[in-house]
């Protein structure tokens, strides 16, 4: 069992203890015995650490961990991502209950973190087997960087062509901005983009103000919150780093042109 520690994407390799798959906890389990690397994002989990969880699920699906002379759960064939939010999702639902049913057993462990079922081992085997049946949890180490992976491709956000004012009602429950505010949005994205490999962006209100949260992994976070024409950027800084003075900049450049 991984544990994520924070938003900044550090993680860590816990005793598997099903009673830390809870709504405030993003946890990777490496499950050998159904060939499964598992993702839990409980409800409480801030964005940046779902994304992170996400990510690093992927990264050990591929790579496994390794603890001591053991690498466990490389190349298992499936991942399956539970974002317990979604839980009204028969799907999310489901798998919930799988993964669940998953951790129950009567664990025993090798190497304070390695976690495996007595049941299922040979009764000629006086020692627990080392890779091949190397069992359901992992880690002893925090785990390395993961290989940074390809940004998806999503259709382009352009801001919205000059219209006639309407009235109608909003489509699909997402409010309907200022085109002003839209550009600015638009122009907020562009220049994180262009100084950031990858950016994940999230919708949110804040005392009743729509806007979104712009999170670039190890460069940025920030929110950015709309009051008719006008776009407010937390912190003002952007963060204060080198990275995000070159956002900053460019989105302002933005802006003046």
């Amino acid at each position: 069992m991984l544990m994520l520690l924070d938003d900044s994407g550090e993680i860590k390799a816990v005793k598997f203890d099903p009673n830390l798959v809870t709504s405030e906890h993003a946890v990777i389990v490496l499950d050998e015995y159904n060939d499964t690397c598992w993702v839990w994002i409980g409800r409480n989990v801030g964005m940046p650490t779902r994304m992170h969880a996400i990510r690093m699920g992927k990264s050990a699906q591929k790579s496994g961990h390794k603890v001591k002379n053991t690498t466990v759960g490389m190349a298992l064939s499936r991942i399956v991502e539970m974002n317990e939010k979604s839980d009204t999702d028969p799907d999310i639902a489901a798998a919930i209950s799988n993964f669940r049913d998953a951790l129950k057993s009567r664990w025993s462990f090798e190497d304070e973190i390695l976690a495996f079922d007595e049941s299922k081992i040979p009764t000629s085997v006086t020692s627990f087997p080392r890779r091949t049946e190397a069992p359901a949890t992992l880690t002893a180490e925090t785990v390395a960087s993961p290989p940074r992976p390809q940004p998806t491709k999503s259709t382009p956000w352009s801001p919205r062509p000059a219209a006639t004012p309407t009235t109608s009602k909003p489509e699909s429950g997402i409010q309907r901005l200022d085109r002003n505010a839209e550009q600015k949005l638009a122009f907020l994205l562009l220049s994180t983009v262009k100084h950031a490999d990858i950016v994940y962006t999230e919708r949110i209100t804040r005392d009743g103000k729509p806007g979104i949260k712009i999170e670039a992994p190890g460069v940025v976070v920030f929110e950015a919150l709309v009051d008719g024409s006008m776009v407010k950027v937390t912190p003002p800084d952007f963060g204060g780093s080198e990275a995000a003075a070159r956002i900053r900049a460019e989105y302002e450049a933005l802006i003046n042109r």
